[in-house]
């Protein structure tokens, strides 16, 4: 036994440093291409559209119709060669262009949103003002998604203003209603599925351009998701016959809520795993870690997986997410008094499902935990996570018009952790991607759904650039 240790250990040692020094990255440089664009009418565009007051809530008296009337109206008028060369639709709130190519087989999807989350008091300007300074440009949906829109109308009305002709058919869908995950994307795709529309390519938005995405990368990273978890809203409740507070008894429905809520805190977790997409993301971007030790881990990980998921787990946060199905306690109610026994009480749970974890599975797991008939357990919200699309022709092309664009990032594909309307294509195409062409920061992330949302000029010019560089690929 002792001689064969002496031998499997330096075998081992042997093949973790021939993996670990073979761990290289396999990108080849793209050379920046610009194209001369109407700066100014992109930068003026994105402004009027930022003025629009899109916003959509689940509460119709919260919304306003004309507003987005009016947005619909402008976009047709804002761009003559789209309009005089595609076929137009609004299907329940959304708009769908078709621009014929030369061939209906592989058509393309570019996708956005143009409805926006309420603006919250505390901005230091009018959020809807869609102001231009030196910088940026400022507005609730700047960064979520009018961006993204501005940049496809922009560029496709460059290509066509042009003479371009396009070898493909390409849709422009755009979703009214994203926010408050409305009918408009799932009905976009019920037509285009209608018609026999397998889409080579759909692009929406997902991730972006950001920096300190990986232990010793120092280089941007431009991630793209090929996939997206699921989600799932759970409430469990509890009845008693209420009463006084004065004369309480010994379990009530809001300590029957808390001792399950406490079985599904402390219960072991659910298991962290590598699906494809995360085995993507580190395959992609840990060969340009300058770590020697994160490069050794990720070329073994049929050794050291392990290790890894314990990093996961002590480094929480995203990281973590990308492993694991998550469970989120976000809402409770019960009395209206505190001196009032409620004679219901409802708690509120919301799950990120990993790809392979259903809501079936979820859900009997809590039934489980709890062990308790005295509670309702209830599925209010489910859409599960999407398939992983392929690493293919279509994804290379997306890869190159970045690089074009932005020569100097690493681009990776990734498991999102957010939702987004592209989800429904998965169920017509196996190439979905998930990418917003802007270089973000961390200070810029937090915008997103916060307080003062702007732009950079430089994220606006680029993101048409990069639609650009996209469609002349394809």
């Amino acid at each position: 036994m002792g001689w064969y240790a002496l031998l499997v250990i330096p075998l081992i040692l042997i093949i973790i440093l021939y993996r670990t020094f073979r761990f290289t990255p396999k990108d080849f440089p793209e050379m920046k291409k610009l194209h001369p664009i109407d700066e100014k009418h992109a930068i003026e565009s994105l402004s009027k559209m930022l003025q629009f007051k899109t916003v959509s809530s689940l509460d119709k008296h919260h919304e306003d119709a004309n507003e987005f009337i009016r947005f619909r109206t402008f976009i047709k008028e804002r761009y003559p060669h789209i309009l005089s060369q595609a076929t137009y639709e609004e299907v329940e709130r959304g708009m769908l262009f078709k621009i014929p190519g030369e061939s209906s087989e592989d058509p393309i999807v570019l996708m956005s949103h143009y409805d926006v989350v309420p603006a919250q008091e505390g901005w230091k300007e009018h959020p809807f003002s869609g102001r231009i300074n030196d910088q940026s440009v400022y507005g609730r949906g700047a960064l979520d998604t009018k961006s993204s829109l501005n940049a496809v109308m922009e560029s496709v009305e460059y290509l066509l203003s042009n003479g371009k002709k396009f070898k493909h058919d390409l849709y422009l869908a755009f979703s009214g209603d994203e926010e408050i995950f409305g009918p408009s994307a799932p009905a976009i795709v019920e037509t285009l599925k209608t018609r026999g529309i397998i889409p080579f390519l759909v692009l929406d938005e997902g991730g972006a351009i950001v920096k300190n995405m990986f232990p010793g990368v120092k280089e941007k990273s431009a991630v793209v998701g090929i996939a997206e978890k699921g989600f799932m809203n759970v409430t469990l409740t509890a009845r008693s016959r209420g009463g006084h507070a004065s004369t309480p008894p010994k379990e009530s429905a809001i300590t029957e809520l808390a001792k399950a809520i406490r079985k599904l805190n402390n219960h072991p977790s659910f298991r962290l795993k590598m699906t494809p997409a995360v085995r993507a993301l580190f395959q992609t971007i840990a060969p340009h870690s300058k770590s020697f030790f994160i490069k050794m881990l990720f070329a073994n990980l049929w050794l050291f997986m392990p290790l890894v998921k314990l990093i996961a787990k002590l480094s929480g946060g995203e990281f973590l997410s990308m492993f694991k199905t998550t469970q989120a306690f976000t809402l409770a109610t019960g009395s209206d008094a505190i001196n009032v026994l409620p004679s219901e009480a409802v708690i509120g749970i919301n799950y990120r499902l990993r790809p392979k974890d259903t809501g079936e599975m979820v859900m009997a797991r809590i039934r489980r935990i709890i062990k308790n008939p005295n509670i309702d357990v209830t599925m209010t919200a489910l859409s599960e996570a999407t398939p992983t699309s392929e690493l293919g022709d279509a994804f290379n092309m997306l890869k190159k018009a970045i690089n074009q664009t932005w020569p100097e990032v690493i681009v990776a594909p990734y498991l999102m952790v957010a939702t987004t309307d592209s989800r429904h294509y998965h169920q017509i195409s196996e190439h979905v991607y998930k990418f917003s062409p802007m270089d973000v920061s961390k200070d810029d992330l937090k915008k997103i759904h916060g307080f003062d949302e702007d732009i950079s000029i430089d994220n606006i010019i680029h993101g048409v650039q990069f639609y650009i560089n996209l469609l002349e690929s394809l």
